[in-house]
């Protein structure tokens, strides 16, 4: 097999005229096999050819022998079949090593996928911040969104996950489908997978330089070719496995199952992993090129737009200069604000975070909204939010967040400087000046599609869209990237070459890329220079007495095309016939401009340089390791979760005082005056025990997740707690008043008039005494509580203890514990042992009509005619005590049944007055009825009769 249809500098291998399948043909007329003769632009030029060369298996060349086959192929009437250029030169390793290539992309994502997940598990474990498992949590999610129970702990969860994790590194949503008999609903969230996605690339790149470390790539097509294979071997196979790897589960719901599936299938899915493998594995298999002259695409582009084959330097500068900076950063604030949970979850979003941050120093905007009002605070409504809205960020963290972008705004207009200097051929091209804008005009629209974070909810199958919402840069922030790079492009052409040479070596190496990078781009530019024309001769057979080129440009570029005679064929051209030469990547005279190679290092030095590397890496290790530490403390030892520990702990203790010293409830002194130690701790079932589940942590504000038991009864609490202070460098947590404290409840009590003094569990309560019935809030913790208004003599009660339960987590007592005043029956027995003995008196009494007493006997006539009266009481009455008011301290009492008592007289029967009396014995008999007030005043009775 030929080893190429191509010759060194890109130019199709044709045959001879006179030649057939690479063999002299029938003629006879044989040429040179070292060189040939073609016309190109009217004008003949004789080019070099090398030997027609074969490859062994390995990949090594051999030369090329004529065989009986070859020679038949030339004989006049044999089939003559030519393969196509580019595949013409591939053996079996050509396939194969892509082919495995882009399998490792794909297995490198889900590596990282699974290092993201199970660091993420290992923070929620340290941080102990879950309330049950991770699939608890995320059945609770499925429940709250959908309403019906799932689990997700099985074998099938945890093998899917990974697979449909790492295809969000392809910017495919993952939805979660439901159906129900005819209806139906999705829901899915885009969260971009960068880190699992850099694994992916790393590993492709990886296997692809090492596989083909001994094979040869002659042409450009072969290079492309292998690269699609790769890309297409990604593409498919993340297809297939996420398609296969699909979460199903059956949900029973009454009569009927729920259908969920959780996949990340999208159209994205197979063509952005294809460019991914595809480029990946191009620049790989750059390094493996034979190919010795630039072509004539990379020199147009380069004659064209100078630079446009290292715009990428300047811009890979100013985002690892960035990202590093703020990655750590953003890490660091991590730990420290969000704890562990947070910290070691950073492969899932800080790569996400750095571009937003990114483009918010940069001075562009992010843009939150959505299309329907049911998902708070992200739908319903959108803006543009910058670095300082609303005073999020502190402004200190926003000064330096921009100082860093400006830092590397510079840093990228250093290597712009560096790997495309302003020499003649720069400064004569206009176009030249909108290469790096335009490109960074570019990345400003492709970061607005790689920084998107959206979710959706639709019903019927995405029919009807329910929620949506979306996070990502603001539309005008290619703009905000175009000035960027045009201030960049300004500051390359007129700042950085005044001082880019000073700069320390390291950090000038650091800047302007790799030697082999550069000598690359030597070269190209070099052929930029000669203009393109010509045909470039094989270098490798160059005379080595040729002339140098000339180098106009200052510090690495020529800035005009060499024009050198060829003197490697034995035909000495026509007079004045000259040919152009291309120059080689090989050839050491194409990069004559460029600065001296540096001599060794110092092995001093170099220890040195190794020690300071090594004490700068140990010390950024330490400080992640700080942070680590620092944060676990923060959210143990100086956590919120212990304050709040103490809180539950004191009320299971009936420590009222130490209750409210720890959370006021910022009432007045009536209301809290039974928080005391001696009612609480008299108070029946109070809290029996408690647990702390979890802790949400946010900013200076932080929320503990409690379970309480009361009375056999457990109940979720949540303790609000705020940080306002520090304990040396630890954030100093207590109990939110301002937010409530779901542990204090009231209840109220309406008190009767005169009443100064109430019982509560048996403890005395001094209350306000007022004229009229007024009512009394408490502030009281979870138990029980037996409220009694003590008697002030044996006359009055104001009924029996009234007992007060409030429970944790319920609602206060709406309605009043309300006392009335009552009479006992002391009070009628005595009123009435008063009024019989009145009675008694009453019948001593030798009157008709006895007086201030309740009966009398009215004489009709001349009163002599009676004589002798004498009472007797038969019956005595019964009585009735009523009060007209609460206030009111005068009783009423009236006779309820009345009593009977009889009279007996004598009656002058002698109507003669002039005769002597006749006096008879009578008697008669009455109704005793009487009603008076009586006074109480403690255990003394006052009565007044109204007879």
């Amino acid at each position: 097999m030929p080893s190429s249809a191509h010759d060194p500098a890109g130019e199709s291998r044709e045959p001879e005229k006179n030649t057939v399948g690479g063999v002299p043909a029938a003629d006879g007329a044989a040429h040179h096999p070292e060189q040939s003769t073609r016309t190109t632009g009217g004008a003949e030029e004789t080019c070099a050819m090398p030997p027609v060369t074969d490859t062994d298996p390995s990949g090594a060349p051999t030369r090329a022998t004529e065989t009986p086959g070859a020679a038949a192929a030339g004989q006049p009437g044999a089939p003559a079949y030519t393969p196509p250029a580019a595949l013409a030169s591939m053996t079996g390793r050509h396939w194969w090593v892509p082919v495995v290539a882009g399998l490792g992309g794909y297995a490198g994502m889900l590596v990282g996928t699974a290092i993201a997940l199970l660091l993420s598990v290992l923070g929620l474990a340290i941080a102990d911040d879950s309330s049950g498992s991770v699939t608890d949590q995320f059945n609770e999610q499925i429940k709250d969104t959908t309403g019906v129970d799932a689990d997700t702990s099985g074998i099938g969860m945890i093998l899917s996950v990974p697979f449909q994790l790492a295809a969000m590194a392809a910017l495919v949503p993952l939805r979660v489908v439901m159906s129900f008999g005819e209806d139906g609903g999705s829901a899915g969230i885009t969260v971009p997978q960068y880190f699992a996605l850099a694994c992916g690339i790393l590993t492709a790149w990886f296997l692809a330089r090492k596989l083909s470390t001994r094979m040869r790539v002659e042409t450009r097509a072969v290079q492309w070719v292998m690269a699609a294979v790769a890309g297409l071997t990604w593409g498919a196979v993340a297809l297939i496995l996420t398609a296969l790897t699909v979460l199903r589960m059956d949900i029973p719901v009454f009569y009927s199952n729920v259908q969920l599936r959780v996949t990340a299938v999208g159209g994205l899915l197979f063509p952005v992993l294809f460019v991914v493998g595809l480029l990946t594995t191009a620049a790989a298999f750059n390094a493996r090129s034979t190919q010795t002259s630039p072509g004539r695409v990379v020199t147009g582009a380069e004659r064209t737009a100078p630079g446009l084959l290292q715009v990428l330097r300047p811009v890979a500068v100013q985002v690892a200069v960035f990202g590093a900076v703020a990655g750590l950063g953003l890490l660091i604030t991590a730990f420290v604000q969000g704890g562990a949970a947070a910290g070691f979850s950073a492969l899932l979003w800080l790569p996400l975070a750095v571009g937003w941050l990114l483009v918010l120093s940069l001075l562009s905007a992010m843009y939150t909204g959505g299309a329907a009002a049911s998902w708070a605070d992200l739908t319903g409504r959108s803006h543009a939010a910058y670095l300082w809205t609303d005073g999020a960020v502190p402004p200190w963290a926003v000064v330096l967040c921009i100082l860093l972008a400006v830092l590397s705004v510079v840093c990228a207009a250093l290597a712009w400087a560096h790997v495309r200097p302003l020499d003649q051929r720069v400064a004569r091209n206009p176009f030249a000046w909108a290469v790096l804008p335009v490109t960074y005009f570019l990345l400003g629209l492709l970061l607005m599609w790689l920084l998107n974070v959206g979710g959706y909810m639709a019903e019927d199958g995405g029919r009807a869209s329910a929620a949506a919402f979306s996070v990502r840069p603001a539309g005008w922030t290619c703009l905000v990237f175009l000035l960027w790079g045009v201030v960049i492009e300004l500051l390359a052409r007129f700042v950085a070459p005044a001082f880019m040479h000073s700069l320390p070596a390291p950090l000038t190496r650091a800047l302007r890329g790799s030697d082999r990078a550069r000598n690359r781009a030597a070269v190209v530019a070099s052929a930029a220079a000669m203009g393109g024309a010509g045909v470039a001769a094989a270098t490798a057979h160059r005379a080595p007495a040729q002339e140098p080129q000339r180098a106009t440009s200052p510090g690495q570029y020529p800035a005009d095309e060499t024009v050198s005679a060829q003197q490697e064929v034995p035909a000495a051209p026509a007079a004045g016939e000259q040919t152009r030469t291309l120059p080689s990547y090989d050839d050491p005279t194409s990069t004559a401009s460029l600065p001296v190679q540096r001599t060794p290092m110092d092995p001093a030095k170099k220890k040195r340089i190794r020690l300071i590397a090594i004490i700068v890496g140990a010390l950024v290790l330490l400080g992640v390791v700080a942070a680590v530490v620092f944060s676990i403390l923060s959210r143990t030892v100086f956590g919120p979760d212990n304050q709040a520990e103490e809180l539950l702990q004191s009320v299971q203790n009936g420590k009222a005082s130490a209750v409210t010293d720890a959370a006021n409830p910022n009432v007045n002194t009536g209301q809290r005056a039974l928080l005391t130690d001696g009612v609480y701790g008299a108070a029946q079932n109070r809290i029996s025990s408690y647990e702390v589940k979890d802790t949400e942590i946010n900013g200076d504000h932080a929320t503990v997740h409690a379970n309480v038991t009361q009375d056999g009864v457990t109940t979720p609490v949540d303790v609000p707690m705020v940080s306002d202070s520090r304990n040396g460098l630890f954030k100093s947590w207590r109990v939110d008043d301002a937010a409530g404290v779901p542990l204090y409840q009231t209840f109220s009590v309406e008190i009767p008039a005169g009443v100064g003094e109430l019982t509560v569990n048996d403890q005395k309560i001094t209350v306000d005494t007022q004229n009229g019935t007024h009512t009394q809030q408490f502030t009281v913790l979870p138990g029980d509580y037996a409220v009694g208004v003590a008697s002030p003599g044996k006359y009055v009660t104001y009924g029996g203890k009234q007992v007060a339960e409030i429970r944790a987590g319920a609602q206060s007592m709406e309605s009043s514990m309300a006392f009335s005043r009552s009479f006992t029956p002391a009070l009628e027995q005595d009123l009435t042992k008063q009024l019989n003995a009145k009675l008694d008196t009453c019948a001593k009494s030798a009157d008709f009509e006895p007086q201030g007493c309740p009966f009398e006997y009215s004489i009709f006539g001349d009163k002599k005619d009676y004589q002798n009266p004498s009472w007797t009481i038969e019956r005595y009455p019964t009585y009735s005590v009523s009060s007209p008011s609460e206030t009111s301290d005068e009783i009423s009492y009236s006779t309820s049944k009345s009593g009977k008592v009889r009279l007996d007289y004598q009656y002058n029967e002698q109507w003669d007055e002039e005769k002597s009396p006749k006096w008879k014995d009578k008697d008669t008999t009455s109704s005793i009825y009487s009603s008076g007030t009586v006074t109480v005043s403690g255990d003394k009775l006052t009565v007044k009769s109204s007879d």
